[in-house]
């Protein structure tokens, strides 16, 4: 494209929010509150008498429960409508769904897929995170990536598309990459208002970060795994963090997660003992693949020395890929909200005290 538009926008790294423009690496904004009573009068014509003004979409109460409530009942059930004091019970889903309030990180080739599956599925507050923009080798896998939208921000391209499926959501874009730096920062100003974080970003530092800055606020969060380098979308699972196999990305954020931030224990040294030793599941849910990553010979790799930015690396990524991952990651968010079956992360005490230390050592050095 000529010069990087990452190269000028990082420097600004902004948070756009319905209220203006915030800087987003020293104050993360909370989400402003969704609109109630969203009513608007259909017009047809503008104030010159002509009809080719764009058309108010009208959106009233009865059109959003029109809209969402197939998916409340689909996971409506007998133990659902006992609870309920509504002759409708599956309308109490499709409201729980849009109080909820889901937070996405890295909107590529997972993310933009996993974001559109959460807005039609009636979440009503969503969270967009991510600095990038929208590339030409980004048209074999990512949702937003087409011809019209080459060099657009993915999350102003992405708030478009979601609002354009329900305008009642409450969709706050944030311009900023993850960081081992930020993670922290950021997950301690959204933990409050987020229900559960879906974590689609592939830097195992980066992600390995925002997973342990999640477990130290209680945040519920799905994690998915690496897609590069695979072909078959029905070796995708969704399953507890420490039993994910065959993810190399995957790996390496288990392994810092022990080693450096000690939030977990780690496994016997004892090959002996290793094979009987039963992982305690970490209450975190992970996407992965169960395929064998195919690998690539390093020096037939030309990506490092071709002119074209190509952001799919060595391995190469589809679609049909990328895209499963993404519903079925966002099948686990929804699901977590509709069944209310929030679960935080499960840490060592050990790990929950060092932390609580830090913050009072923090605040008594203020």
């Amino acid at each position: 494209h000529g010069v990087c538009l990452l190269q000028i926008l990082s420097l600004a790294s902004l948070v756009r929010t319905g209220a203006g423009f915030l800087p987003s690496r020293s104050h993360y904004s909370a989400p402003p509150p969704r609109p109630q009573n969203f009513r608007l009068k259909v017009s047809n014509n503008d104030p010159d008498g002509g009809n080719d003004s764009i058309t108010n979409i009208v959106i009233e109460e009865e059109d959003v429960s029109l809209r969402f409530s197939g998916v409340g009942r689909l996971f409506n059930n007998e133990e659902q409508a006992k609870d309920s004091t509504s002759t409708e019970p599956h309308l109490d889903i499709v409201e729980r769904l849009g109080k909820s309030t889901v937070s996405i990180v890295g909107i590529g080739g997972v993310g933009s897929w996993a974001a559109e599956a959460i807005c039609r599925s009636g979440v009503g507050n969503i969270i967009l995170v991510d600095l990038d923009d929208i590339c030409t080798s980004n048209i074999n896998r990512q949702l937003h990536a087409m011809s019209s939208t080459v060099g657009k921000m993915k999350i102003d391209v992405m708030k478009e598309r979601l609002l354009d499926i329900n305008p009642t959501c409450n969709v706050t874009v944030i311009h900023d990459f993850i960081s081992v730096d930020n993670a922290k920062d950021l997950v301690e100003a959204l933990s409050s208002d987020v229900d559960v974080m879906l974590d689609c970003i592939d830097g195992h530092f980066e992600k390995t970060a925002l997973i342990a800055a999640a477990c130290l606020n209680n945040l519920p969060i799905v994690t998915c795994g690496g897609a590069a380098g695979r072909v078959d979308p029905t070796k995708i699972v969704c399953g507890d963090l420490s039993k994910a196999s065959q993810c190399r990305l995957l790996f390496w954020c288990k392994k810092r997660l022990r080693d450096q931030y000690k939030l977990f224990p780690k496994g016997p040294s004892d090959p002996k003992l290793l094979k009987k030793h039963r992982v305690r599941k970490w209450k975190i849910w992970a996407v992965y693949s169960e395929e064998v990553q195919k690998t690539v010979d390093q020096s037939k790799d030309h990506s490092k020395t071709s002119s074209l930015r190509r952001c799919d690396g060595a391995l190469g990524t589809a679609c049909f890929v990328t895209g499963t991952y993404g519903f079925v990651a966002a099948s686990k968010v929804i699901s977590m909200i509709a069944n209310q079956e929030l679960i935080e992360p499960k840490i060592l005490n050990s790990a929950r005290k060092i932390a609580e230390a830090k913050q009072d050592d923090h605040i008594l050095n203020e």
